[in-house]
């Protein structure tokens, strides 16, 4: 089991996540990254089964918001 959070007080709005996994990321309204499938808050969240295109994002990231956590220990 995988769990990606968000950090979007330190987004930068660049877009990268976007344009890296379109199926999980997305610039909200407000021009901050947002995880698909989740509830907008300070910090994001989203379980999934199975790695995905999320890593890519998540090392691509210049602001390093993004954190991938494997089995509750984080692997990025």
């Amino acid at each position: 089991m995988f769990k990606v959070t968000l950090e979007r007080n330190k987004c930068t709005s660049c877009g990268t996540c976007e344009d890296t996994c379109p199926e999980y990321f997305e610039l909200a309204e407000d021009a901050f990254a947002h995880i698909k499938g989740s509830k907008k808050a300070e910090v994001e969240e989203l379980e999934l089964e199975e790695e995905d295109c999320f890593m890519d994002a998540a090392e691509n990231c210049p602001a390093m918001c993004i954190h991938i956590y494997k089995d509750g220990n984080e692997v990025l």
